[in-house]
């Protein structure tokens, strides 16, 4: 089976889910070509697959990390128009590739030239909102949530189907950002997590075996927003280091994988042991992506989110994971010292790991990636007949 994936290609957690899909395929013989965009294109080709780069087709962003909707919209024609040469791309990669199947974790244009080549489609999809809310949003930020999810469903609706990778109701942590959707054929399928993971070096070993209250770091996102988290990640380990050890990981998959000592305990530009950092700590911190926010739960830890500024899908996420009693959500601008260490002493209480600890034992009775590659599986084998 020839397999072509197609990831959205801002923020690495597109990457990280298909990469694990891919994972599953490549054990059952399957051969994949990707395609993608900056560094997430990057990312994939890294891991030995081929990858062929798209223009960027994204909102924006201020320099301080926050979501810009008004900018977002007066770009929306130079959007679109990346758009459409990301289709007029994918028709000419997918012809060539010839694959059995197509895959696309929030890429659009994937599934459009996919189903304009008569091939069987499937979506990865987490978010149709570009806003996360009914309620306490302006005018024109409804008026673009209302046309995207009205627009988007419909196209959405090529797909062969539609899986989402999250808990079914009442633990959908992407809820809020699925609200007003009607896309048919749709199902739940449970986290897409990173598994396994490399061998710890030294410094995760001790840290693991540190006395103090573990905290992991992990800073992610578009590369503009990271900046000012890290700055922050840095400066409250420092101030808290008697208390609390720190493993910080800075989100550049360009970076160093080696380990930096620091007053607070490692930094790590790039960690690609992370999933073993999850599953010793006692605390998460985080942006509110959805791919982290489902990698503390699958580890069973309580966490800390900080959703990028007025970004309608992380502060969706934080929202309802704080509902569900294994969060606690804090934003940007008023995470300090006083905030940061209260906050790191509630959740490492018997409440919040307890929580943490039962929707943990929920999501770990899902299996996505078979899910999803038994169903490409047999898309395949019917258009083969």
């Amino acid at each position: 089976m020839k397999v072509y994936i197609g990831c959205f290609g801002s923020g690495l957690g597109h990457a990280s889910r298909m990469l694990e899909v891919a994972g599953e395929l490549s054990a059952r013989g399957a051969t994949i070509e990707f395609s993608s965009s900056g560094e997430v294109a990057s990312l994939i080709a890294a891991r030995g697959y081929r990858c062929n780069r798209l223009p960027l087709a994204d909102v924006r962003y201020s320099e301080d990390g926050e979501f810009l909707v008004k900018e977002t919209l007066l770009d929306s024609f130079s959007i679109m128009a990346k758009s459409y040469r990301q289709f007029s791309a994918e028709l000419e990669n997918i012809g060539r590739f010839t694959p059995d199947v197509v895959l696309s974790d929030s890429a659009l244009p994937t599934v459009l030239a996919g189903k304009a080549l008569r091939l069987p489609a499937f979506t990865v999809l987490n978010q149709l909102n570009l806003t996360s809310s009914h309620t306490r949003i302006g005018a024109l930020s409804r008026l673009l949530s209302v046309g995207t999810s009205a627009g988007m469903g419909r196209l959405w609706r090529f797909s062969d189907g539609v899986f989402l990778p999250d808990l079914p109701p009442p633990y959908t942590i992407s809820e809020k950002n699925l609200w007003g959707s009607s896309v048919a054929k749709a199902r739940y399928v449970g986290f897409i997590s990173p598994t396994g993971g490399l061998t710890p070096d030294g410094p995760a070993l001790e840290f693991a075996q540190d006395s103090r209250t573990r905290v992991f770091w992990q800073v992610s996102g578009p590369p503009r927003t990271r900046t000012p988290l890290l700055r922050k990640a840095l400066e409250l380990s420092k101030e808290l280091n008697a208390k609390f050890v720190f493993a910080v990981s800075g989100g550049d998959p360009s970076g160093s994988t080696r380990a930096v000592r620091t007053p607070g305990g490692w930094f790590y530009e790039w960690c690609e042991i992370a999933g073993f950092y999850f599953r010793n700590c006692d605390v998460v911190v985080s942006r509110a992506g959805h791919g982290t926010v489902a990698q503390a739960i699958i580890s069973k830890k309580p966490s800390l989110l900080v959703p990028i500024p007025k970004q309608p899908e992380q502060e969706g996420n934080a929202d309802k994971a704080a509902r569900l009693g294994v969060s606690i959500v804090v934003r940007q601008d008023r995470l300090n010292l006083a905030t940061f260490e209260e906050s790191l002493g509630r959740l490492a209480g018997e409440g919040f790991r307890a929580r943490a600890a039962d929707l943990g034992e929920v999501a770990g009775g899902y299996d996505a990636r078979a899910s999803i590659v038994d169903a490409l599986e047999g898309a395949a084998r019917r258009g083969r007949r």
